[in-house]
């Protein structure tokens, strides 16, 4: 995964202002989808828990983003914001896994099965803390 300023230096980020507000709507929006998605049977339907979740997440990262005065234009550069946040190079590059299997899955047909929305709900569970500890450091729960 590229660093987050090589992002920022190709315009894929770009440097605004601090936007507080679009931050917590973006986690009211996450807490939404999560909520959502954990209603949902996988077996019945995989695609859309999957892409809840993974939006939700995606969500976190560019409430982080415009919180510093970010705005993001690419799903990766999101991503690779968190390790700035303090995230470790495993958890990052399993979002990143994710994002992958999320755009095959828009934009080119690919199958989300059972399998693969059970695994991003339980990257989810077993990082909600990790996840929710940093939201309430930065005032945005």
């Amino acid at each position: 995964m590229k660093d987050f300023e090589y992002f920022v230096k190709i315009g894929d980020v770009k440097k605004s202002s601090v936007n507080k507000d679009l931050a917590v709507f973006l986690i009211k929006d996450m807490q939404s989808r999560i909520r959502d998605a954990f209603k949902m049977s996988s077996n019945e339907f995989p695609k859309i828990v999957f892409e809840n979740i993974y939006d939700a997440l995606r969500d976190f990262c560019d409430a982080l983003l415009a919180l510093e005065g970010y705005k993001s234009y690419s799903h990766e550069a999101s991503i690779s914001y968190l390790i700035k946040k303090g995230f470790d190079i495993s958890f990052v590059m399993q979002l990143d896994n994710f994002r992958y299997k999320r755009n095959g899955s828009k934009y080119y047909g690919e199958v989300i099965n059972h399998a693969e929305a059970e695994e991003i709900r339980s990257f989810y569970q077993t990082n909600k803390g990790r996840i929710y500890k940093l939201l309430e450091e930065e005032g945005l729960i």
